[in-house]
């Protein structure tokens, strides 16, 4: 799986998709029901860190492989949506 950059690529849309899952499920929670910031701060970093990753290897992916506007489009698209991630690998990624 690691052998190729479709591989990361699916490794790191896998990763972002858990720190956004407890970016909003954890962090957001204990932000505004116990008061606790920094955890939104820390999830938050982590997940933007990853998420500039999966944008920057979605625009190489994108590239080397050939893929249309619309299926780049898509991917990011449901990057935004809770648990997207998870269905762009299962339905876009582990195909090809």
């Amino acid at each position: 799986m690691y052998s190729t950059v479709l591989g990361w690529f699916r490794f790191i849309t896998i990763i972002e998709g858990i720190s956004y899952v407890l970016l909003l499920g954890i962090g957001m929670p204990i932000k505004y029901i116990l008061d606790i910031g920094e955890a939104t701060l820390i999830l938050g970093s982590i997940h933007g860190f990853l998420f500039v990753v999966f944008v920057l290897l979605l625009l190489y992916v994108s590239i080397q492989s050939k893929w249309s506007f619309l299926k780049m489009s898509m991917i990011f698209i449901v990057s935004f949506i809770p648990f997207g991630n998870f269905v762009i690998d299962r339905k876009l990624l582990k195909h090809n």
